[in-house]
């Protein structure tokens, strides 16, 4: 029953944090395609991120480290609505041209 916790709620907290990057994020020229990256992020439960790591790259070195760069400058992350919501540790997808 656990999975079916990440519910819009979920959704719109992870959709909060992926908002608040891109706005700090300073996308590199010549962009071939909509690479994605993959990081791991670790926060304290105030939102400062304590950690940042790329699982996957997007295959661009620019791309992987503006992302990187927009991670740590959205410190602190906006925190969930409901407590329960909290996770030390969020997978963060980030594709440059994304809604």
């Amino acid at each position: 029953q656990h999975g079916g916790q990440l519910s819009a709620v979920g959704h719109d907290y992870l959709g909060r944090i992926r908002g608040k990057i891109r706005g700090n994020i300073v996308l590199p020229q010549a962009i071939q395609g909509n690479p994605e990256a993959l990081f791991t992020v670790t926060q304290l439960p105030s939102g400062e991120v304590i950690d940042v790591k790329m699982k996957k790259s997007s295959g661009n070195a620019s791309l992987d480290a503006a992302i990187e760069r927009a991670i740590l400058k959205s410190s602190p992350l906006p925190k969930p609505d409901q407590p329960e919501l909290f996770q030390r540790v969020l997978e963060i997808k980030y594709r440059p041209f994304e809604d």
